[in-house]
């Protein structure tokens, strides 16, 4: 009798089946991992199938399983003041804990990120989503002196320093017709 094999195990998926309920015992894991669709933010974040680096450790602990380490990746996105490309390096830092099935969550409360899973394995992508996505810049910059675009033609104003416009008050705009008209 053939069996059918569900879809390709997800690679933020990590077995803990000869670590949990055992406190003391530690696995590491150094690999690199393709980012999924969405790893940032409408500005900025890790492009899909880029790169992600992650150097992680987890320890059975009474409570669960105990993570801790970094994520490292290359974020792309647009300066928001002249649109331009922006790429930046993101080593984000990474703990949370993983509450074992039906035990009460001790970290609740606390500035610890508790977690539940199934008792064999852990899905690592909410939280590195979350460690990678609170890592990135609010605000992404080409450059922190970035001039941006003019405000009123949206010309890059770092290709043009001196562009300006002959700025006219609004409240004397109709008089500057009358002028207009006496020199035709």
């Amino acid at each position: 009798m053939a069996t059918s094999r569900g879809p390709a195990a997800s690679p933020f998926v990590v077995s803990v089946r000869d670590l949990a309920r055992r406190p003391g015992s530690q696995l590491s894991i150094s690999r690199s991992i393709p980012a999924p669709a969405v790893f940032g933010t409408d500005v900025i974040g890790v492009p899909e199938g880029s790169d992600l680096a992650l150097e992680l450790s987890l320890e059975s602990v009474s409570e669960g399983i105990w993570v801790s380490g970094t994520v490292a990746a290359r974020a792309v996105g647009e300066c928001s003041r002249c649109l331009d490309e922006v790429s930046e390096d993101v080593l984000a830092p990474v703990q949370g804990l993983f509450a074992h099935p039906g035990a009460q969550s001790a970290g609740e409360g606390d500035d610890v990120d508790v977690r539940d899973f199934d008792g064999d394995s852990l899905d690592l992508e909410e939280l590195l989503r979350d460690a990678v996505v609170t890592s990135l810049p609010f605000v992404p910059l080409c450059d922190p002196a970035c001039p941006g675009l003019c405000d009123q033609c949206g010309a890059r104003l770092a290709d043009a320093p001196q562009h300006h416009h002959d700025a006219v008050d609004p409240r004397w705009a109709d008089l500057k017709g009358l002028t207009e008209q006496k020199e035709t």
